[in-house]
Formats: structure tokens, C-alpha cells, sequence
């Protein structure tokens, strides 16, 4: 069963945005078997984590990358608010990639998904992401 369904993660003006949401939910949903597989003892399956933990975080960067020049593109007012939040993520990302390579704990990194990684990308989707994309949307449509 998916950690994370297409219908829980919230569709945006910006069809790229989209793109990218799908593709961090499979992302999610590919660590979330690989620590189930490694709870029940498959080995190889802790070994995968590692690398998906490191184009997780890849991803990331790309895609807040591609919001912000998008943001700063049309002069979006909460810039620096989002960017910040963006900022945060990818230091948070970073710290659990630290903390898997230090302990290999698989309850401690269930629990950031269970608990953190997922409420926070359906959150951000359905707050930040969509109020960023409506206004590049009518920015692009008022230019047009």
C-alpha cells in the first residue's frame, strides 16, 4: 500500500510543479517500502536507502530551485517567506541523510516520514505552493 496516494497530494496552477510533487511522492513512497522491507529484515533494502535519501534531497533542490526563479521571475511578494521554508527543508533533509549514514535507524527515519515528511509536502502543496502558482498563473495571463 502507498504512504502517499495522487489524490492526497494537491494539484497547483503550475503544470511542472505538478510534475515535480508526483515525482517527490513516489520518492516518498519508494523510502517508505524500503524501511518496511528493512523492518522486516531484508537487508538489501537498507542498503537502497541511502542513495534515495541523497535524490531526495536532489529532487528538492531542483524543484525549489525552479519555484524560486519562477518567484523571483514574476516579483512574488512572499519570496523570502517560501524560499525560507524551502531554506529550512533542504537543511532538514540534510540532517536525516547525516543521521541514517551515523545510526542506520530505521524507527527513527519511519518516524520523520510518519510524522513530519509527508504532513509537511501535503501542507506546503496545499498552502505555499498553490498561492505561488495562482499568482504565476495570473501574472503569465496578465503578460500575455
Amino acid at each position: 500500500m502507498e504512504r502517499l496516494t495522487a489524490t492526497q497530494i494537491p494539484t497547483v496552477e503550475l503544470d511542472f510543479m505538478n510534475h515535480d510533487h508526483a515525482e517527490a511522492s513516489q520518492q516518498i513512497n519508494s523510502l517508505d517500502q524500503l524501511i518496511k522491507d528493512g523492518l522486516a529484515g531484508d537487508l538489501s533494502s537498507q542498503e537502497k536507502i541511502e542513495p534515495l535519501l541523497i535524490a531526495m534531497y536532489e529532487h528538492s533542490e531542483t524543484h525549489f530551485a525552479r519555484e524560486e526563479a519562477e518567484m523571483m521571475r514574476v516579483n512574488f511578494p512572499a519570496y523570502g517567506c517560501h524560499s525560507g521554508e524551502h531554506k529550512r527543508v533542504l537543511e532538514e533533509l540534510s540532517s536525516v541523510l547525516q543521521q541514517w549514514q551515523e545510526s542506520g535507524d530505521l524507527n527513527q527515519l519511519a518516524a520523520y516520514v510518519d510524522k513530519t515528511l509527508c504532513d509537511w509536502l501535503i501542507n506546503h502543496i496545499s498552502t505555499m505552493d498553490t498561492v505561488t502558482a495562482m499568482f504565476v498563473g495570473r501574472y503569465d495571463q496578465s503578460a500575455a
